[in-house]
């Protein structure tokens, strides 16, 4: 049984990645046809990720002409050899494209750290696109922002006590301000202390109404020196950074208490090295650790919480052609929240 699949369709695509990026929007791309124990999926809508703005300004070498990696769509044909039951089927398609079920991560339950994982936009067409392919075996929800958030948060969870303080940077931005909402749920069980550290009024008080306890503005305040200041001469106890900017991880390592732990989840340059020597480590008993996404378990629980409305991520939807503006604006940091992209039907 399949729905009737033109052959043709609308694209957004990447073209001359680095200072000239631009984004191209065509009409007549090929839709693709789904082979044996695949599925072919009508995209709904797409999310933007900063890792897409690291393809478009042309620091990832290895990618896809379609961006993209946090889509939601329906199962609108079947391959051979795939269930009639998923015909129909809303899924979630995010940056984990595929894993394979059998290294040692997988194994062990770290299926988000899976050596042979394909990736959506990069291994495979990501989603700013009508049509877009999937394993049927796949065709389940593994998007990509709240998940890294989620990941990040478990990471530092046994760094975190009752009244203990953690620093989430870039916190009105897309990461940011998902991982503000899911740490405000943590803050209520621990008594937790969340400093934000964004910049503007705006993205003051929208990380203030998301649970963040102070804000710390980083253009005109030392960031260090308030987060000292704010934690009474202690340090964070843990801090999650995300932005790409890499004085956000130099500040992290300088407003770490002894024993810290610093999350690094944002997606900096690839020739960028953490400012800190071994003997530094070695001396305050740092911990550092890479966040790039969480694991399926940890997304079934946050799509749970969404679901109930625990977590209500901000988005500002837009029309498919707006995908180039969107795509400067977020390389220029003029985001709030999160931008999702309408496909065309």
């Amino acid at each position: 049984m399949t729905a009737s699949i033109p052959n043709f369709q609308t694209a957004a695509l990447i073209k001359d990645p680095g200072p000239n990026a631009r984004i191209q929007i065509r009409h007549d791309y090929p839709v693709p046809q789904p082979g044996r124990n695949e599925v072919l999926l009508k995209m709904e809508c797409s999310g933007i990720c900063y890792s897409d703005i690291y393809v478009y300004t042309g620091n990832n070498p290895h990618y896809d002409e379609v961006p993209c990696h946090e889509g939601v769509g329906k199962v609108v044909q079947l391959g051979p050899d795939v269930e009639d039951t998923l015909l129909g089927q809303r899924v979630g398609l995010g940056w984990i494209y595929s894993v394979c079920g059998h290294c040692y991560n997988c194994a062990a339950g770290r299926d988000n750290w899976c050596v042979n994982q394909a990736n959506t936009g990069t291994d495979k067409p990501g989603t700013m696109q009508q049509y877009v392919m999937l394993s049927s075996s796949r065709a389940a929800p593994f998007l990509c922002g709240g998940i890294t958030m989620a990941g990040a948060l478990s990471l530092c969870d046994d760094a975190l006590a009752d009244g203990d303080t953690l620093v989430i940077s870039g916190s009105g931005g897309g990461l940011g301000h998902l991982g503000l909402l899911l740490a405000a749920k943590l803050k209520s069980k621990r008594d937790l202390k969340i400093i934000a550290i964004d910049t503007g009024s705006i993205k003051k008080e929208f990380s203030l109404s998301l649970g963040a306890t102070s804000f710390v503005d980083f253009k005109s305040e030392d960031v260090i020196q308030k987060v000292m200041e704010l934690t009474d001469g202690k340090g964070a106890d843990a801090a999650i950074v995300v932005p790409a900017a890499t004085e956000a991880f130099g500040q992290a390592l300088k407003y770490l208490k002894f024993t810290g732990t610093m999350i690094c989840a944002g997606i900096t340059r690839m020739d960028y090295r953490l400012p800190v020597s071994p003997t530094e480590l070695e001396y305050r008993g740092l911990v550092i650790k890479g966040c790039h996404v969480g694991t399926k378990e940890q997304l079934e629980g946050l799509l749970v919480s969404a679901a109930k409305k625990e977590v209500v991520p901000r988005v500002e939807v837009f029309e498919f052609d707006k995908t180039g503006e969107l795509f400067e604006r977020i390389k220029r940091g003029d985001v709030v929240g999160r931008f999702v992209v309408e496909i065309p039907q």
